[in-house]
Parts: structure tokens; sequence; C-alpha cells
């Protein structure tokens, strides 16, 4: 099959798939076009343009000294100063699982703190930066706290999960083991180069980073404490989903998209579905957002592909909102500790996303981590 006609099975199918689901009526099919997020491709990871990306919200901290203590002016082990600034850090730390390095920004803790915060990217994550640093702004949104930032780069279309065969990228197979390099290879170098424990982390993420970071919370409560999901996909195992997750796969990565968990309805499948896992995630502070799929202050578009890609990014946002309603009646069927906000207008892109951790950050993670600069003192 040509990439061509699975890119338009793939645009089509978004249509199919929302216009049952009640969210647009009459949409015109989505062919032809080839989008790419606002970091990506359309698809679900986020919507935009082969255009630079609008600029997240400026987030200004209180207060102007970035190192008021010294905790971050030094170079950690297999680390260079990255061009993000803010006392960011690009690492290189080696994973035995996928038998190579992987490439890690970090932003250690104000005053030294032990808690860390995970922060997971999209579907088209990128090989040279996580995006939170550049289509967001997680680096300035922390400067002042005393929380610990810790960004993997690279793998996309992973889920974050262990995959059950090596997936084959432009003709190189790799090993991708996300999973265990984030919950058994990489704390271990936090912890004896940054001072972050393995049992004091967060973690959230948008979209498929989204999806992930509950799925991991649910598997591995002994590390993660608090989880923050920003348009996620909380049910792939719903129908439709067993169709659109592999094709937006395909579509970014040209690979086999069931060399990760296997062929639809396969155990593994159930063992990554969040609401599936909704049992396991009560106990655990949740902040847990969507968007309207009504475009708003971030949607402007200026050009045919900047409406194209508007019109995919309302279709995605639907299919997140209407999987975390879902979730969300799931975890109320008992008493849980998760916080849900529907923003009124957005789609799905990165500036919506960039005011959903902020909010996270107020109403949950610092409380949660007890990472407030004053806890420094």
């Amino acid at each position: 099959m040509s990439h061509s006609t699975l890119r338009r099975r793939f645009a089509a199918g978004l249509t199919a798939l929302a216009t049952a689901a009640g969210l647009i009526v009459g949409a015109p099919a989505l062919v032809g076009a080839q989008a790419t997020e606002q970091g990506s491709s359309a698809s679900l990871g986020s919507a935009g343009s082969s255009a630079p990306p609008p600029p997240a919200p400026a987030f200004r901290p209180a207060g102007g000294d970035e190192n008021p203590v010294g905790f971050r002016n030094w170079l950690r082990p297999g680390c260079e100063w990255d061009p993000v600034a803010s006392w960011v850090q690009l690492c290189t730390v080696h994973s035995p699982s996928m038998n190579r390095p992987i490439k890690v920004q970090v932003q250690p803790a104000r005053f030294g703190g032990n808690a860390g915060l995970y922060l997971l990217d999209g579907l088209r994550a990128r090989d040279d930066w996580n995006a939170w640093t550049h289509d967001a702004q997680a680096q300035r949104i922390f400067l002042q706290d005393n929380i610990t930032l810790v960004m993997p780069v690279g793998g996309q279309v992973s889920f974050y999960s262990d995959w059950e065969r090596p997936i084959n990228l432009g003709g190189n197979l790799l090993e991708y083991k996300y999973e265990t390099f984030l919950t058994q290879e990489l704390p271990n170098y936090l912890a004896d180069h940054f001072g972050v424990r393995r049992d004091n982390n967060a973690i959230a993420g948008l979209s498929m980073g989204g999806s992930a970071a509950a799925a991991l919370a649910a598997k591995h409560p002994d590390q993660f404490k608090q989880v923050s999901v920003f348009s996620g996909y909380m049910n792939p195992t719903a129908p439709g989903m067993y169709t659109m997750i592999p094709l937006a796969m395909f579509d970014q990565c040209r690979c086999d998209p069931f060399a990760m968990w296997g062929l639809p309805g396969s155990p593994r499948w159930g063992e990554n579905d969040p609401l599936l896992n909704a049992a396991k995630l009560r106990d655990i502070p949740m902040y847990v957002t969507a968007g309207s799929a009504i475009p708003g202050q971030y949607d402007q578009p200026s050009s045919l592909q900047a409406v194209f890609n508007t019109f995919n990014g309302i279709i995605l946002e639907g299919l997140s909102r209407g999987s975390t309603l879902a979730f969300q009646n799931t975890m109320n069927a008992a008493p849980n500790k998760a916080i849900f906000e529907y923003r009124t207008t957005g789609i799905h892109g990165w500036g919506y996303w960039n005011d959903d951790l902020i909010a996270a950050r107020s109403a949950q993670i610092l409380n949660v981590m007890n990472a407030h600069a004053w806890a420094g003192y």
C-alpha cells in the first residue's frame, strides 16, 4: 500500500470517527494535503503546520534570580549546557535495554530537592529536543521551583512502552524499551547525579505522552506519586482506536505499529489502557485536561494549510475529549484523587498544553511533590 493511500485512509478515518462521535456534521474528507505537527503531522501526536508553531504564552515566574543557591551551575557527568538555557542540561544516558545512548534534557531542582517531574512528548517526538522546552516553556514554568525536570528526547510513536519487537526506522532496527529506560535505568542515573529519589516523582505528558504517563503511573505507583494528562487518549482499546492509533503511528514512522503491543485485542493493549487500569490510578493524584475542540486564542490560521491543520486539530481534540470523559466516568465509579478540567475552547496544540502545565503546577504538582521554592529553605 502506498504512503499516499495510507495517508488518505488515515485522514478519512479521522473524519469518519469524528462524524460518528457527533463532533462534525458533513465534514469534507481529509485528503490530499499533508499536515505536520505543531511540532508534528496531524495525528494522535498534535496538530499544527510545517511552519514554526505559534509561540507558547509567556510565563514569568516571580523573582529574577535563576540560580539563587548554586545547585544548578555545574554540569553533571555526560551532560552539556542546552541552548534553551534556564540551567537546562542535555545529558546522554546509556540504556542497556536499548543498547544505545538516550538523550535527556534535565533542569536541576532549584534548591537541590529530591523530587522529579518527567515530561513526556507527543507522537512525533524529535531526536534533538523534547518539545516541552521548545513548543512550550517548561523550563521557565518551573524555574523557581524545587523540582528536577526530566525530559526524555526521542521515542517517536513509542507510547513510552516496551515494544514486543524492534522498530524499523529508516532501515535501522532499534530496540524500543522506553518503559524499562524510564522506570529502571534513568532513575539510577538521576539518583546518582541529580539527587532525584527513585520513589519521589511526578509524570506528565500530552496526547501520546499523556496516555503513556497514566499507564506508567498505574504500573509503577512506587515511582510516580502524581500524574498529569493533557489531551490524552485514555481508552486506546475503544472501538475505532485499534485502527486510528496504528494508522497514526504508520503515518509518522512508516514502520510496523503492531511491533508495539501486538495485534489489536492482544493483552498488552489492555495493559496500556488507562481506562482499563482506573482502579490502579484512584489512589494517585491526577490532573487531567481536554479541550472542547472549538478553536480558541491560539488558533488563527492564515493559510489554507493552516486551516487544514486546524481542522485536524479539532478532530483530534474531540477524540481526546471523548476518551477523557469516558475515563472520568470510570474513575468516578469509586473515590479517587483526580481533578478533571475541560477547556471551553481549544484544539490539539501546544499553546493549550503550556497553559495546562501551568495550571497543573499550581493546582497539584508542587503541593503533592512538596516542591515549592520555600521547601528548599
